[in-house]
């Protein structure tokens, strides 16, 4: 796999610290930042990269919800993998619609969207749909995701993306869940 680190000090720096609501993770990981990071970036190059666990939680504000939560170095490899390996290969497969944590897209363009659809349906009878299912990622089986995706990437890469996916389906995730 071509990791460059450069891209792993821009994801922390732009995205991973920026956004990490958990002040103390960011200083732990900043007291040895280069450290930490050359860390990362071996581990990718040598292969020998494995999740580690999740933080598991509940927020009641805005509204109750779970919240996985990885530490600082898992968050930089999760976005690491989402932009220079799922999104390369897999951005033509994706609906214009489907603005999630797209670059150029996010909520902004979603709005747009939805202004755009409701001035056309305007004066006619139309229904929207929302809906949040419910551990909705849990839910999927992980074997059938993994069969249709494997001929996008290679095998470093679908390794890695395999570590990530298979790291929702360990017990104590399930357990803790069920206890909250």
């Amino acid at each position: 796999m071509n990791v460059k680190f450069e891209d792993l000090i821009s994801i922390y720096d732009k995205e991973v610290k920026k956004n990490t609501k958990n002040k103390r993770k960011i200083y732990r990981f900043e007291m040895f930042k280069m450290q930490n990071l050359i860390s990362i970036y071996n581990k990718l190059l040598d292969d020998d990269y494995k999740q580690g666990k999740y933080n598991i939680f509940m927020i009641k504000s805005p509204k109750y919800r779970i919240v996985m939560s990885l530490d600082i170095s898992d968050k930089i490899v999760n976005h690491y993998v989402a932009r220079f390996i799922l999104m390369p290969k897999l951005e033509r497969y994706l609906d214009f619609r489907n603005v999630a944590t797209r670059k150029n897209l996010g909520r902004d363009f979603g709005i747009k969207l939805v202004k755009k659809y409701l001035e056309y349906y305007k004066g006619k009878e139309c229904y929207v749909l929302k809906l949040d299912i419910s551990k909705y990622f849990y839910s999927i089986d992980h074997g059938v995701l993994k069969e249709i995706i494997k001929d996008k990437f290679s095998n470093l890469e679908y390794k890695i993306i395999c570590n990530i996916i298979d790291s929702t389906n360990q017990n104590y995730i399930n357990d803790s869940i069920y206890k909250l």
